[in-house]
């Protein structure tokens, strides 16, 4: 444990005389025999939060060699179970046991000493330290007198690093790193503490697809060097591609559990989508037609913001909408998309270059909350720019509202969680306790209702950053229809996402956007290798 990190704004272990309480305590994994892999099982696992059954009676076996997915719409109880599994929750009833021993006490701290780590959702890195800092956060390496030992970390690290074919620069600060860094920084973490079942929240909800390939790669070489794997993901297809075995939950219970995914009888996205639904599959998503003669609503002109440090992170962008299109911004995180959002809602005071909405040019003076009867914009990170976590649900569904003529709060906030089947639907809990996908309902159901709730839709302009991050396919079929809806309504909708199959569902037309640009314009039929090679800059794309 740290006694004491230093103080100022980039704070940093090396080099200011970090003393450590104690020495770390080591890592016993207890394997069953199988390559060092651990046999994780859950025996009528229940879990409850006051009232509320997150998990009940839920039962599951997870092996070495196999990558197992876990699958259920929001608030199925993925996320818990995983928590429970390692040892971040103890459960309420039932029983946990790694390598047939069972886990006494139930704590993350006991689990990872035998080998069991989990990878959350959402990163818990410390931005202003380095990333061989955070790697080794609570397991730190001591030399004499009870100091910091970074060289020994380093070494092992980069040992790691090449055995597992994670690659990350250690000398970097955390927040430079691109998301896919911090992705493979959190899982070099368990390693590196010796875990050998690993367990992953949503690892790919912030990735590109290029990313997500690259991730499920590291992940089999480590399943196939023995190590137990399991994955909740929203994302059907990587389960179709990528999974060895699959669970499914519903409502708090396991109603699929184990299926072998390897066989002839390999599940189907269809059939996934069934059994998470617990009935029939949702109609596909059409874009609704453009008319021919369909006015620009949304253009952006030589757009462009510098950093602090005079980098151009927007460079002269060019972007334009007509009323009910919808266009797609598809592109490798970390090229100005998050930029290019904040700068058009109005929190990039660098921010340079013409915004007009239905002729009407946004002065960059205008404050987020003057733009919102032109412009509504949703964030890419809800934890960040979306929510305000220890508020309440209904308070963070009105959030911007305040003086909205002829608003009724309490008629919006009921509409707002009807419509998008908020759940729990009650206003009063704090949006912190919703699982990640109802905090995702909550950011757009504020977002598109301000408009629509309204029906004050022409003229307007709608972008959303990953409006599906995190959510349940019926939550996203959800999302899809109301963006259509707005589309239909007259709106120019933008959607920037790292999921190449939700643009192409989605989008009119599909842009790519790289350091900082829009670099090319496709049809959404366009195949991912085109597409991929203009968003990497490969010599070649059309």
């Amino acid at each position: 444990m740290l006694a004491r990190v230093g103080t100022g704004p980039n704070p940093s272990l090396h080099g200011i005389g970090v003393r450590i309480s104690s020495a770390p305590v080591p890592v016993r994994s207890e394997p069953d025999g199988s390559d060092g892999g651990v046999v994780l099982e859950l025996e009528g696992v229940t879990r409850r939060f006051g009232a509320l059954v997150a998990v009940a009676d839920a039962s599951l076996k997870l092996q070495p060699g196999e990558i197992h997915a876990i699958v259920g719409e929001n608030g199925a109880g993925k996320s818990t179970l995983l928590k429970v599994a390692a040892g971040v929750l103890a459960p309420s009833a039932g029983r946990v046991s790694i390598g047939g021993r069972p886990l006494e006490p139930a704590s993350a701290a006991e689990a990872i000493r035998r080998g069991v780590g989990m990878v959350h959702q959402h990163f818990m890195l410390v931005g202003a330290f380095r990333a061989i800092e955070n790697l080794v956060l609570g397991s730190e390496p001591v030399k004499g007198a009870g100091r910091l030992d970074l060289d020994t970390a380093s070494r092992r690290a980069r040992s790691l690093m090449e055995a597992s074919g994670l690659e990350v620069p250690l000398d970097a600060i955390t927040d430079t790193l691109t998301v896919g860094e911090r992705q493979r920084l959190e899982i070099l973490r368990v390693l590196y503490r010796g875990a050998q079942a690993l367990l992953l929240d949503e690892p790919t909800a912030v990735l590109s697809p290029i990313e997500a390939g690259e991730l499920y790669a590291t992940l089999r070489r480590l399943a196939d060097e023995g190590r137990t794997v399991a994955v909740v993901t929203h994302r059907l297809d990587e389960v179709v591609r990528h999974a060895d075995r699959v669970t499914v939950m519903r409502r708090a219970h396991v109603v699929i559990a184990g299926r072998d995914a390897r066989k002839a009888e390999r599940p189907t996205e269809e059939e996934l989508t069934r059994a998470i639904m617990g009935g029939e599959p949702l109609p596909e998503f059409t874009p609704p037609s453009v008319a021919p003669d369909a006015r620009s609503v949304l253009e952006i002109t030589a757009l462009a913001l510098t950093d602090a440090d005079g980098r151009r992170i927007l460079d002269d962008l060019e972007l334009s909408a007509r009323a009910g299109e919808i266009v797609g911004i598809a592109g490798v995180e970390g090229n100005g998309q998050r930029e290019l959002v904040r700068a058009l809602a109005g929190l990039e005071p660098r921010a340079r270059g013409r915004v007009v909405v239905d002729g009407r040019e946004i002065p960059w003076t205008a404050s987020p909350a003057g733009r919102r009867e032109d412009l509504a914009a949703v964030h890419e990170d809800r934890h960040v720019d979306g929510l305000v976590l220890e508020a309440s649900v209904g308070d963070n569904l009105v959030l911007g509202d305040l003086g909205v003529p002829g608003l009724d709060e309490p008629k919006a906030i009921a509409r707002r969680i009807a419509r998008f089947h908020v759940e729990p639907p009650e206003p009063s809990i704090p949006a912190g306790d919703l699982s990640g996908g109802n905090q995702q309902k909550v950011v757009m159901a504020r977002a598109l209702d301000r408009f629509l709730g309204r029906g004050r839709s022409r003229g307007a302009a709608l972008i959303c950053a990953q409006p599906t991050r995190g959510v349940d396919v019926g939550a996203a079929a959800g999302i899809h229809a109301a963006i259509g809806e707005a589309a239909k309504a007259g709106l120019a909708v933008v959607v920037i996402s790292a999921d190449l199959a939700e643009l192409r569902r989605l989008s009119h037309r599909l842009c790519v956007m790289r350091r900082g640009r829009i670099v090319k314009t496709f049809s959404p039929g366009t195949s991912d290798e085109e597409i991929g090679r203009a968003m990497l800059g490969v010599e070649g794309a059309a």
